[in-house]
């Protein structure tokens, strides 16, 4: 059992509530309120010199992962020198579970923490590097800020069917600058049949496509006017919300394009970025995705471990004699670096023209899929040995070799 004092703390948004132990089950102090500012912060941190004076040890500061609210209080603890340990909320919800009388209150909360963390081994939460830090903001605000682009472009899409529902026969890609660039100017079959080939031209012009290019879209665009049967009620409106979201796809567009850039900029100052990019399959956007959330690779013993980080380890559900074969994932990791696996496993086992992009995750999809697994599940048992794969990589800092 730990034998040091602790600071115990139950984090809320703006205030929080902490208890001094001197050693398991020996509280100094009632559990107390303090105020996420300077002033208190400072204040707390005398009360840990004090201890430390009367104990002869550095005390301990153990909290619940509690977001973004926990972060600023760890890292102000970390930068003074205190071993800063974050517990799973899932450890300390077993030890609530224990009790009898269902109970909820902060300072009771306080007491679980330290207990949890007495009781049990953890290690110490020890701060990213500075890149790894940046990386990983960007790369949760680029999946954020995904999210919300691909919300307006169906919001976009659906007041488009209304306007001019043959559109999208012309252009693969709605939101492509081209596509939308026409459809600011000419946002309804009227507007297309009312205007002159050489306005219609003038328009697709920034595509920098040939002659003939511009000719055939023309022609594209007037036959998709000529057939489409657009709703006749408040037009009008429609066509002003519909540039609306053409403005908005546009600025969401260039962030994105600004924030994956910040992306690559950070992840250049890792050795294990190039390494990552080497695995068929890992582009640009999952390779910093992976290398955020991984960080250093120390800071998993075994391939095991990392793939329970990711939660895409299987569950287990075992009763008496009883043993489930239809178990689903645990989903109890990073949900960042499970998306960014999926994407990278779907890619890699992709058929193209000159064949798969990773042959050896392509053989052992379709293998899975011989055994009689659904083809779910046999990406998410792809997805594990790409990111066992990846641990090897990263553990011997040698690229992608190819071989089985």
């Amino acid at each position: 059992m730990i034998d040091v004092p602790v600071l115990s703390i139950d984090v809320s948004k703006s205030k929080s509530v902490a208890t001094l132990f001197k050693r398991y089950q020996e509280s100094l102090t009632k559990p107390f309120s303090f105020s996420h500012s300077p002033r208190d912060m400072s204040r707390l941190t005398e009360r840990l010199i004090k201890l430390e004076c009367e104990t002869g040890k550095r005390p301990h500061v153990v909290m619940e992962a509690t977001g973004n609210y926990s972060k600023p209080i760890s890292a102000y603890f970390q930068d003074a020198g205190y071993k800063v340990v974050v517990l799973n909320p899932l450890q300390t919800h077993a030890e609530k579970k224990k009790s009898v009388r269902k109970v909820k209150t902060d300072p009771i909360d306080t007491n679980r923490i330290a207990q949890v963390y007495y009781l049990n081994q953890f290690t110490e939460a020890k701060p990213l590097e500075e890149h790894i830090l940046e990386l990983q903001n960007l790369c949760r605000q680029y999946d954020g800020f995904n999210t919300l682009y691909t919300e307006t472009q169906l919001r976009f899409q659906s007041v488009l069917d209304l306007l001019f529902p043959k559109f999208e026969s012309v252009f693969a890609h709605l939101c492509s600058p081209t596509a939308l660039s026409i459809l600011s100017s000419f946002p309804s079959p009227t507007a297309i049949l009312s205007a002159s080939r050489d306005q219609i031209i003038e328009c697709l012009k920034p595509a920098k496509k040939s002659k003939s290019w511009y000719e055939l879209k023309t022609d594209e665009l007037i036959l998709a006017a000529q057939e489409s049967l657009p709703s006749n009620r408040a037009q009008q409106s429609n066509i002003r919300v519909l540039r609306m979201y053409i403005n908005l796809l546009v600025s969401q567009q260039n962030v994105l394009t600004d924030i994956r850039a910040q992306m690559v900029y950070w992840a250049n100052f890792s050795p294990d970025y190039p390494l990552l990019r080497s695995i068929p399959g890992v582009g640009e956007a999952t390779a910093t995705t992976i290398l955020a959330e991984i960080g250093d690779i120390k800071r998993f013993p075994s391939s095991k471990q990392l793939v329970a980080f990711a939660g895409i380890d299987p569950s287990v559900f075992q009763s008496g004699k009883f043993k489930s074969s239809h178990n689903k994932i645990s989903k109890r990791g990073s949900p960042y670096l499970r998306k960014a696996l999926y994407q990278a496993t779907v890619a890699g086992i992709s058929n193209r023209t000159g064949g798969p992009l990773n042959p050896i995750l392509r053989d052992f999809y379709v293998r899975k899929l011989n055994e009689g697994k659904p083809a779910k599940v046999a990406i998410i048992a792809t997805a594990n040995k790409m990111l066992r794969m990846i641990y090897g990589i990263l553990s011997s800092q040698r690229p992608f070799s190819g071989s089985k």
